[in-house]
């Protein structure tokens, strides 16, 4: 069957919101967990800083196709143990929860070094000055976090969106899912041509990403 290239590349952007939207919410998702980590590490809170340290291992040695498989499979089973086999966990839903937890694991890692790398003279003079923990933090210690931090949660967003190229291996017919099902009509006759379309759409998504990131990082340094 002959290809329409006009039909493929609007069937691509049609498909490329889905994309966007698990990008946005795993990052969002793995943000808040990182802090939550981050602060386990830290402090060193006794069994639950021993298991922050673990899941971070394992989330960081894991590969992600392995996760979203877990989330997939596994959420529907754990529910029903506990009673809530009626609540439907939809392949978007598993793509979400298991791209913001392994994203989670990258974070942590770039955001408790940052964290460590502001001087404790400067935690001691917010001290003195009679700052709360929260007016510290804020004030003090995530202005010098921020220029420390950004360049490696850059590329762990780059990152992120190179494993949304493995959403459809669970059912989403996200941008690479569409091209599967091109090649599968043209029976692989076009499939150099798809996935040279598919390269610069991540290639072009991930320039995004980096550029925000990069002007972010101009406008927090000092």
């Amino acid at each position: 069957m002959e290809m329409n290239t006009t039909e493929l590349l609007l069937a691509l952007l049609k498909a490329l919101p889905i994309n966007i939207l698990i990008i946005i919410m795993s990052a969002a998702l793995g943000f808040l967990f990182a802090i939550v980590l981050t602060i386990l590490r830290i402090k060193r809170i006794p069994v639950f800083s021993q298991i922050a340290d673990l899941y971070v291992s394992f989330a960081r040695s894991v590969p992600g196709l392995i996760l979203l498989f877990i989330a997939y499979f596994g959420i529907p089973e754990i529910l029903t143990l506990i009673g809530l086999n009626s609540v439907d966990v939809s392949p978007m839903h598993a793509a979400i929860i298991s791209m913001g937890f392994y994203h989670s694991g990258y974070i942590s890692e770039i955001f408790r070094p940052a964290y460590l790398s502001v001087d404790k003279s400067q935690h001691e003079a917010a001290d003195s000055l009679g700052y709360t923990p929260t007016q510290k933090f804020f004030r003090i210690i995530l202005p010098q976090m921020i220029p420390v931090a950004l360049p490696g949660y850059g590329n762990g967003l780059v990152y992120l969106i190179h494993d949304t190229s493995l959403i459809f291996a669970i059912g989403i017919v996200d941008i690479m899912g569409t091209a599967e099902l091109f090649i599968s009509r043209s029976y692989g006759t076009n499939q150099i041509f798809i996935y040279f379309v598919i390269a610069f759409m991540f290639s072009a998504m991930c320039f995004t990403a980096d550029s925000l990131v990069r002007k972010l990082e101009k406008k927090t340094s000092f």
